[in-house]
């Protein structure tokens, strides 16, 4: 099986981005592949709980929140790590705000995936 990393740098609100790496780990998983999350920049904003989009939550994109999917991720094996530059730069207390299993790291962590991955995938 391969080992497919993946960096996140886009928010939860303003592209589709999550939602395709998400779809994309989702697949991998279910094949038995490992995989990897890093997110980066705004892409630290997408597993924070308790997010909502008033008006949009009920259908569509949004039925379920970009956290409630990562954490089935988690579940089911996937690593996520947030960079700890970009959590401190955007407010978000990381104990408090993201569930667990999401863990804090630091570019080095990128490192690793990028180097131990088969493939990575940007978004």
């Amino acid at each position: 099986m391969a080992y497919i990393g993946f960096l996140l740098t886009g928010g939860p609100f303003d592209s589709e981005r999550w939602r395709t790496a998400y779809e994309l780990g989702r697949a991998a998983l279910d094949r038995g592949h490992e995989v990897s999350y890093f997110h980066y920049l705004d892409g630290a904003l997408v597993p924070v709980a308790d997010q909502t989009l008033p008006g949009c939550s009920d259908s569509g994109l949004y039925d379920e929140m970009p956290t409630e999917k990562f954490q089935e991720l988690i579940a089911d094996g996937a690593e996520v790590i947030c960079c700890g530059l970009c959590v401190d730069a955007r407010g978000i207390d990381a104990p408090a705000d993201y569930p667990e299993g999401v863990e804090v790291g630091l570019l080095p962590d990128l490192a690793d995936i990028i180097g131990e991955a088969d493939r990575v995938v940007s978004l």
